[in-house]
């Protein structure tokens, strides 16, 4: 009963069905500001806002370099005797993070201990990775925050907790055993079995506690729980300060790492990602939310969308065209659009070639920090 309670439960829900309320806004603020596209310029340091198909190390490079582990990104094709001795020289520190710089909700990412398992987290692939140091901290959080761009002040609109995917063991089951008795384990075992076979046959000792997963993302069986709880006037002014000191980011999620929650009170984190437009407020998942709570704190965070994109607007910033939103699917995820953008491009009058916008901004990539 447990487990189908579970399976019904809204966080697994398909995310058109999550997403359903927000389309009545959306519609409303595109035809109010005449603009499509309009929330790709809540974020114009950012490629389309960040909506999606941006790179990672850009956006590192938006930040702080103290904010954030240390990072590299390795051209596609680069030689494996290249890779290590990139690595050697940089003095990275085993465990590290392998991760694609364009990529979506923790594919390809992988926590790796030595140069051996490194070189096979990154085999295979053909487009650029991002080698990182292991952020200090077992917590981990989702800071949702949105900028004023009149005022300049940043708000913290919502805080995410992350539990990762766990067993105990009883002395008697392997973790794979262990984790068939969850719906939200079983769902891991697959994926889990084509690199981590191993960890799956262990037999923990009663009482022994295991994290099975490292990577904090929800795909990958992490708990995502409302956090709010642990918002300070600490907490508050470190975002403030660190979004201040960036240029064209309004709107937003921080995935961050603590030592602790009282850490993160203190205002004290390291960032591992920072996402724009569409990034998600996770704490809605929480499974003990109603689909209803989930709904409503859905809306409140998209309306400041609308809110920023008006403002900016009115600053002179511009949001990409539909057109050049339809060329970018096509080319993120293969589709095939092509009487799409015929259609578009009759009724805007404008060539189908017409390009993609530029960000707003040039910055620096994370490895050449």
């Amino acid at each position: 009963m447990r487990r189908l309670l579970d399976r019904l439960n809204h966080e697994y829900w398909p995310w058109w069905l999550i997403y359903l309320p927000v389309l009545p806004l959306y519609l409303w603020q595109a035809v109010r500001m005449r603009r499509a596209a309009f929330f790709t310029n809540v974020c114009p340091a950012i490629d389309m806002g960040g909506f999606f198909g941006e790179r990672k190390s850009d956006i590192y490079a938006l930040l702080p370099v103290d904010s954030y582990p240390k990072t590299v990104r390795l051209i596609a094709g680069t030689r494996t005797d290249r890779v290590i001795a990139l690595v050697r020289s940089r003095g990275f520190t085993f465990p590290l993070i392998v991760k694609p710089d364009v990529g979506e909700r923790g594919e390809g990412v992988r926590k790796v201990h030595d140069e051996r398992r490194m070189l096979d987290a990154l085999e295979g692939y053909r487009t650029d990775m991002l080698i990182q140091e292991l952020a200090r901290g077992d917590h981990e959080f989702g800071l949702m925050f949105a900028r004023d761009p009149v005022t300049g002040h940043t708000a913290l609109l919502s805080i995410t907790g992350k539990r990762f995917l766990s067993v105990t063991g009883d002395g008697e089951r392997t973790v794979d055993d262990l984790l068939s008795t969850s719906y939200r384990g079983d769902r891991q075992r697959a994926r889990l079995r084509a690199y981590a076979a191993p960890l799956l046959q262990r037999v923990l000792s009663d009482g022994e506690h295991l994290r099975v997963e490292p990577i904090g993302n929800h795909c990958r069986g992490t708990l995502f729980c409302d956090a709010s709880h642990l918002r300070t006037h600490a907490l508050e002014r470190a975002v403030d300060r660190l979004i201040r000191s960036t240029t064209g980011l309004y709107y937003g999620r921080l995935d961050v790492r603590s030592e602790s929650e009282a850490s993160l009170c203190a205002g004290r984190f390291t960032v591992i990602e920072l996402n724009g437009v569409s990034s998600e407020p996770g704490h809605i998942y929480d499974p003990s939310w109603s689909i209803w709570s989930c709904w409503a704190e859905l809306v409140r965070h998209v309306r400041h969308i609308g809110t920023i994109s008006e403002r900016l607007l009115a600053q002179g910033v511009e949001p990409d065209t539909l057109h050049a939103l339809v060329r970018r699917c096509e080319a993120h995820f293969g589709w095939r659009l092509g009487a799409v953008r015929r259609i578009l491009a009759l009724f805007a009058g404008t060539p189908e070639t017409r390009p993609p916008r530029e960000p707003h901004l040039t910055s620096r990539t994370a490895d050449e920090q």
